[in-house]
């Protein structure tokens, strides 16, 4: 039997794996205080479920609380690599390069992935994505911009860094809005205040206007949120 000193010797990857699963109320406590001293910032009031894998933690910010659902993916950090990259502009991200920030009141929902690798996510207070909704800032695109009679390249992490082309840009979604599911946001859009993304949408780069109900593929506006004069 392994006794508690040995335990506290155990490497932080090992206890990452003891937590991630540990049941109930104990485990939403272990996992809160093994991820505060290891994200950028953890707020108050956070629920941390079972399953959940945060890539780079010094990159990932999570204010006060927010619930981070069963089996979500956080990815965060730099790229520094030499790949081909399409990049997307977002004039209306206002945080950091590889980092992801989500702020207060925040429900991140079963199976969601953000990805804010090299370019950023920030999801603003109030804001909750449902079940398996997926936001990349950073992914793979399936041939190279600068020459495209090339066919060797790779669609995926495997191959060369000269055999892959990337897609790039920070991801904004503004405060209250919510995201239905199985939504994808794609490189560089930017969505407003108080808007909604219906279910099985995908968010292309760009702007998205305040108070807006997006649908479709690529998602536009459908309908104004709320009924006001503004």
């Amino acid at each position: 039997m392994i006794n508690l000193k040995t335990m506290l010797k155990l490497p932080p990857g090992v206890w990452q794996m003891i937590v991630a699963d540990f049941p109930g109320t104990a485990g939403f406590s272990l996992r809160y205080n093994f991820w505060k001293k290891r994200l950028r910032n953890l707020g108050v009031n956070v629920k941390i479920d079972t399953g959940v894998y945060f890539q780079n933690p010094d990159y990932i910010s999570i204010d006060d609380n927010c619930w981070i659902d069963k089996n979500t993916v956080v990815l965060a950090g730099p790229d520094n690599s030499s790949r081909e990259k399409i990049l997307k502009k977002n004039d209306g991200f206002k945080g950091d390069p590889g980092v992801v920030r989500i702020g207060k009141n925040v429900h991140i929902g079963i199976g969601c992935v953000i990805s804010g690798i090299s370019a950023g996510v920030d999801i603003s207070d109030d804001c909750c994505l449902s079940a398996h909704c997926k936001v990349y800032a950073f992914s793979h695109h399936y041939r190279s911009v600068k020459d495209n009679t090339r066919n060797d390249i790779h669609f995926g992490s495997m191959g060369s860094h000269g055999r892959q082309c990337l897609v790039e840009g920070p991801v904004s979604l503004g405060e209250n809005t919510g995201v239905a599911l199985n939504s994808v946001i794609l490189p560089g859009a930017n969505i407003g205040k108080n808007c909604f993304v219906a279910i099985n949408s995908v968010v292309h780069a760009g702007n998205h206007e305040n108070n807006s109900v997006l649908a479709g593929d690529p998602a536009a506006k459908v309908d104004s949120r709320f009924k006001t004069d503004e």
